[in-house]
């Protein structure tokens, strides 16, 4: 535990600390630039990409003078060369080229030396949209122990995963490293160094020992409320109390000035206090993810005028909402087990009612929701009493997808996305936006941006206005899936390679907003973190995957430093291989040591579930959404189809055992072309005879799920997989 110091001390350790670290980076940079005077004796070497068949994958290649044309004939299109030797030189080797690439190409990956293998593989940057020559290049350093010093290496170059994609490429090369790639390349290891020291601060937070503890953040008609009690030693009575915004980070000390409101916080003989902010509805103290803090503030000015504090307790967020905001609603329906499908605007309210479903999912993509200022397209609306303006399409579009499955009778989860748009204008780029400034173009979503107050404002608002509308009658959604697979942040909730606590700290920030955000309307809305099947993945990604164990450590500990909130968690338990739909087979196993949890070994994180530290602050076990899973049937294969079937009814036995799990929602209605491959509907990809696919025999399995059918086909079934302990 790290107990709390005096502020003078601390003053001490930063200036100390800042001192030591400007040297060390001073000292760096000098020893660098030496080395940027070397002349680089390395000479580049021209490639020549072979053209035959044999070094190719799914994609044409023809020569057009000193160009080749590419396009891609499959979703697996890759190119295999050789290129020299890599002799040990002061500079990375780069593999560059010029690209004529009108539509860009995304999952750009390179194999270095074989046998090709995911060890020896490096996830490149995507290939922007280009209506004109450019170059693109890569740092081959990542893979440098597999490159050779005495002679050739072979590559294999991946160009995405789509089909039908025509672009060019010339002058091939392998070169050292150009002195504005050096220059980067060294901005990127002081930004790397930057994001450890914050690293070990937030985790230095949430071990402090802090002598003052908040215990409520209430929100009355006319007031924020805040009650606390001194824990430990308090060396100064000059406390006060302060909002901290919501763009900053609760483990840096907060910096105030002439407009920011404070209170002083009296304790009383026993050690306990309450004070009282006035603020009226629609005051900003009240806004979504707004924080409190008790601080001791220093006389001192800085140059700006502002003045620093000192934290004498953690931050709290509100505990108690204004009950005059919330919708009187009847609870949401008690489910256990439930049916359920993601992407249900994929069937129609005849087909969901054929199935028996209770759960739906729908994707919510956040970006350009909400403008600020008037806009085309965009219509006036109030929301928490200021005026904003919302795009009428994506309104309607939600609209029509959330009423369809509502007059259905479901129970809706709302999974919000933050689109990753690395072509953005120059214009665009000065305004507020949704979308993190530091998101690679690898992911297909990122992280909100909560790093300046104009974004994050703006984040707040979208939240707010999709609470208000999509909280009754045909329009309600009760589940809220905060962003999507965040333990596998760089594909899916990407804010750049960050480490562990850095991305957490964004991100449990960003489920605090949807969590105010959504009960302050709704009383029985609750929010959801999402995670992949893995659970204890050896050796993830550096900075690029988290361990899920590790992720829902770190949450149960933000709700005991921070305050506690009804928080659920929405799993994909898919099998252990995705292409085998014989999830009890897989080799997995039954402790929380275990690498990932599927239906097989579900039952571990059932009872983790169920341990007292995961219950909420009522002691009641937090609720569990199977929000995405599904089983890979091609539609020509009899084995895989009669193995889907097994798989659907494998799952219902398995979890009805499992008190703590609302829903299970197949992924997917119906196969799509855009999933790498597989092939995991219940229905066939579309076409112009089945528009929403031909029915696989999972299709009439899923619908037999909970009615005497079941029954029928478990005796033609359970033998295949034997008795669900097993």
């Amino acid at each position: 535990m790290h107990t709390f110091m005096h502020p003078s001390r601390i003053v001490r350790e930063m200036c100390s600390r800042r001192t030591g670290i400007q040297l060390a980076i001073a000292i760096g940079c000098l020893i660098a630039m030496s080395g940027l005077a070397q002349t680089v004796r390395a000479q580049s070497h021209a490639i020549e990409l072979a053209v035959d068949s044999a070094s190719r994958h799914h994609l044409t290649i023809q020569q057009d003078g000193d160009a080749l044309v590419l396009e891609s004939t499959g979703n697996d299109p890759y190119i295999v060369f050789d290129i020299p030797a890599t002799p040990v030189v002061d500079r990375h080797w780069m593999l560059a080229m010029e690209v004529f690439c009108p539509e860009g190409i995304q999952n750009m990956q390179l194999f270095i030396g074989q046998p090709f293998s995911e060890k020896r593989r490096l996830d490149l940057p995507h290939l922007h949209r280009s209506e004109g020559w450019t170059v693109y290049s890569c740092d081959l350093s990542e893979g440098e122990s597999f490159l050779n010093d005495d002679g050739p290496t072979t590559l294999r170059l991946d160009f995405g995963r789509k089909e039908d994609v025509r672009f060019r490429i010339r002058k091939v090369t392998l070169r050292p490293e150009n002195d504005r790639e050096w220059k980067q390349r060294q901005q990127r290891a002081a930004h790397v160094q930057q994001l450890q020291q914050l690293n070990e601060r937030i985790a230095n937070y949430y071990h402090t020992d802090f002598p003052i503890r908040l215990t409520e953040v209430r929100h009355s008609p006319e007031h924020v409320v805040v009650s606390g009690k001194a824990v430990g030693e308090v060396a100064t009575a000059n406390l006060s109390l302060i909002a901290r915004d919501l763009d900053e980070i609760s483990a840096l000390p907060a910096t105030i000035d002439s407009k920011t409101p404070f209170r002083s916080v009296r304790l009383r003989s026993d050690g306990t206090f309450e004070v009282k902010f006035p603020a009226a509805p629609g005051s900003w103290l009240k806004r979504t993810g707004m924080r409190w803090q008790v601080v001791s503030i220093s006389s001192a000015l800085l140059d700006d005028g502002s003045r620093t504090c000192t934290p004498y307790s953690a931050v709290r967020y509100v505990d108690v909402l204004d009950q005059r905001d919330a919708k009187t609603l009847p609870p949401t329906p008690t489910l256990h087990a439930a049916k359920g499908v993601t992407c249900v605007s994929e069937l129609n309210s005849e087909m969901i009612r054929e199935l028996g479903l209770q759960h739906a999912t729908v994707n919510i993509l956040l970006n350009g929701f909400i403008e600020l200022h008037p806009k085309p397209g965009y219509v006036p609306v109030t929301i928490r009493g200021k005026q904003v303006f919302v795009r009428q399409g994506a309104e309607q579009h939600l609209d029509k997808r959330v009423r369809m499955g509502r007059e259905a009778g479901l129970v809706l989860a709302g999974i919000l996305l933050i689109g990753n748009q690395p072509n953005r204008s120059a214009r665009d780029s000065q305004r507020p936006t949704l979308q993190h400034p530091n998101a690679d173009p690898a992911g297909v979503y990122t992280m909100p941006n909560l790093t300046d107050p104009d974004s994050a404002n703006l984040y707040a608002i979208t939240l707010d206005y999709l609470a208000e509308r999509y909280s009754e009658g045909d329009l309600r959604i009760d589940h809220w899936i905060v962003h999507n697979e965040i333990d596998a942040g760089w594909q899916w909730t990407n804010m750049g390679e960050t480490p562990h606590h850095v991305y957490l700290d964004h991100y449990f920030r960003s489920m605090r907003m949807v969590d105010t955000a959504t009960r302050r309307i709704n009383p029985h809305a609750r929010t959801f973190i999402s995670l992949t099947h893995y659970w204890n993945l050896p050796n993830p990604a550096h900075w690029r995957w988290y361990r899920s164990k590790e992720i829902m450590e770190s949450l149960v500990k933000h709700g005991e430093v921070e305050g506690d909130f009804p928080w659920g968690m929405a799993h994909h338990p898919y099998p252990e291989s995705l292409w085998e739909s014989d999830t009890w087979n897989d080799n997995v196993k039954f402790d929380l040591d275990a690498k990932m949890f599927t239906l097989k070994n579900w039952s571990v994180l059932d009872e983790y579930m169920k341990s007292d530290r995961l219950r909420d602050a009522e002691g009641n076990v937090r609720p569990v959404l199977l929000s995405e899973q599904g089983f890979h049937a091609p539609e020509d294969d009899e084995q895989s189809l009669q193995q889907q079937v097994a798989a659907v009814l494998y799952t219902f036995q398995q979890l009805r055992q499992f008190d703590s799990v609302l829903a299970f929602d197949y992924h997917r209605s119906v196969d799509h072309s855009g999933e790498g491959g597989l092939l995991l509907g219940l229905r066939g990809l579309s076409s112009k005879e089945h528009p929403r696919g031909k029915p696989k025999p999972a299709w009439n399995a899923f619908r037999a799920i909970g009615t005497p059918q079941e029954s029928e086909l478990l005796l033609q079934y359970k033998d295949v997989w034997g008795s669900p302990s097993e």
